[in-house]
């Protein structure tokens, strides 16, 4: 409430003071005009009807448009109002004009001020300032100069006056300089707001950390989605806290495996998969990947059940809390996860991976199948089979990247034949702020530079192949595809991977390469976890 009370006051300051400024900046250009002295003629009737009628305009716009966000909205008020300011600023700025001059003639010209008639309208009298006359002598009368304009307007030239005010007032009070921007604001706001947890629970949380919650549709136009205690029972017809209807309970549960990461040391991890790298002979099959480092990257802390209306954000909140209520393990390969856990892990982001993944807790990346989820977002719309097996992968801002490359081996033995070998691999780089940068712990959403990106996964790739002992990158070859061997500039394109013959998909489209990334948001960044890079040659992507 206090973001939306500051973005409101500034944009009802900024919406206040600019027809403000605009008028006054308008009456003070027309009175240095209008008062200056002028060795030619003064202002033409056109020339001061058109900058008095723009600041009586201005005049009028300003005054409605202050009881407009004060609100005061009848029309008459807005009329009588801006009628009322421009007549008071039309009979002032005439006696101005004239101490004005008188001013500018006396200080300015050294000359005197006289009365004679107005050149425009020889039949009226108007002010003028005569310089370097001699005294006595009627031949050295000096010269004449006059105002910019006489400082008298005619009763027609007044009714014009107050009509362009009136219509000034009318036309735009209701007119913003720009549209509103704290819905959007809010939006983004409410996007990355971690949850309260079991603070938004209704009798707090039971001691099996079992919650239920409403799915009643709500008259603004999403699901209710409040939490209760799982324990608690409802009386027939007992209206919602949040939504003010009776309460829907949400009968469906999804349960999740939680785990996350067994270290947060990203040269550890990167060395685990150089050691777990995959390399078979270039243009052949695949073969089965074997973990010959023997090192889970992915711990499991336990399971979870929670209505799937919930939000990303509540079940990470609830999560933590879940997680921190735990007594100390005395393992510790298991105590430091949940600690490393506490400590980086996301309150508004997580991945949710679907299928069978027990098995494979020793890979970077168990499944293709991995949803980024964040924020406002609802268990059930990310979700689609409830019946197959759920995890939730807390996000401690570490991303796994499947890189296919091929490589050039030569040894300086020319008995030795040279090795032309495709390899699979997987690099973790950072997607999340350094946890100093990072006003409040958890509070960010995966995102990564393009220019970082690029730095991890540089290669020598314009090394000759005409050098012996030494390992050229190439162009990757699925099964099937034996490339040539030649010297190229090479690339890294992001392709899906076929579910059949886990080969990508050779086929780059406009703005897969990784060389036209700027920056990489969340939905760049869910492409690069289900899909792979592969090195390509970026001469033959034409």
């Amino acid at each position: 409430m206090s973001a939306m009370a500051r973005w409101r006051a500034y944009e009802s300051a900024l919406e206040s003071a600019v027809p403000l400024v605009a008028a006054a900046t308008a009456w003070i250009v027309a009175y240095k005009l209008m008062s200056a002295p002028t060795p030619s003629r003064p202002l033409t009737d056109p020339e001061l009807l058109s900058m008095l009628g723009a600041a009586c305009a201005l005049n009028g716009w300003a005054m409605a448009r202050q009881l407009f966000i004060f609100g005061k909205r009848n029309p008459r008020t807005h009329v009588v109002v801006a009628m009322v300011t421009v007549a008071i600023v039309l009979a002032s700025i005439g006696p101005l004009v004239r101490i004005g001059f008188t001013g500018n003639c006396g200080n300015d010209l050294a000359g005197e001020v006289t009365e004679m008639a107005d050149p425009l309208r020889p039949h009226r009298s108007a002010i003028a300032c005569r310089v370097m006359a001699t005294a006595g002598n009627d031949v050295l009368t000096g010269a004449i100069v006059h105002p910019g304009w006489s400082g008298r307007l005619g009763v027609g030239a007044w009714l014009a006056m107050l009509a362009l005010a009136a219509l000034g007032a009318l036309g735009l009070r209701d007119k913003r300089l720009r549209a509103t921007q704290a819905p959007e604001k809010l939006r983004r706001a409410l996007r990355l707001a971690p949850a309260q947890g079991s603070a938004n629970v209704v009798d707090s949380v039971s001691d099996d950390w079992t919650v239920q919650a409403c799915a009643r549709a709500t008259l603004w136009g999403e699901t209710c989605g409040q939490l209760y205690n799982g324990d608690r029972k409802f009386e027939p017809g007992e209206w919602c806290v949040r939504c003010h209807q009776p309460f829907q309970s949400d009968t469906r549960e999804l349960e999740f495996r939680v785990v996350t990461l067994f270290t947060d040391d990203i040269d550890v991890l990167n060395g685990l998969e150089r050691i777990d790298t995959v390399a078979w002979p270039r243009g052949e099959r695949m073969p089965s990947e074997h973990r010959a480092s023997m090192q889970g990257r992915w711990i499991e802390l336990g399971k979870v059940r929670l209505p799937s209306v919930t939000t990303v954000a509540q079940a990470l909140a609830l999560v933590h809390e879940w997680i921190d209520s735990g007594p100390p393990s005395a393992d510790a390969d298991l105590e430091e996860p949940r600690m490393l856990a506490l400590r980086r892990a996301s309150r508004i982001c997580a991945w949710l991976w679907c299928g069978r993944v027990s098995h494979k807790l020793n890979y970077a990346r168990p499944t293709q199948d991995a949803v980024f989820a964040f924020g406002p977002q609802r268990l059930q719309d990310l979700v689609g089979n409830a019946a197959q097996e759920l995890t939730l992968q807390l996000d401690i801002g570490l991303l796994p990247l499947e890189l296919r490359t091929a490589f050039h081996k030569s040894f300086l033995d020319t008995s030795l034949a040279d090795q032309v070998q495709n390899s699979k691999t997987d690099l973790w780089v950072p997607v999340s702020p350094p946890p100093s940068a990072v006003p409040a712990p958890g509070v960010w959403v995966d995102r990564v530079e393009g220019d970082a990106l690029r730095t991890w996964l540089a290669t020598e790739r314009r090394r000759t192949h005409a050098e012996r002992g030494t390992t050229v990158p190439l162009a990757y070859a699925p099964h099937g595809m034996e490339a040539a061997i030649r010297d190229s500039t090479l690339d890294y394109v992001r392709m899906p991977l076929d579910r059949d013959s886990n080969e990508p998909t050779m086929h780059p489209h406009v703005g897969a390469s990784i060389a036209e990334w700027d920056w990489l948001e969340w939905e760049q960044i869910e492409l690069l976890r289900r899909e792979a890079l592969v090195l390509v040659d970026a001469g033959g992507l034409g």
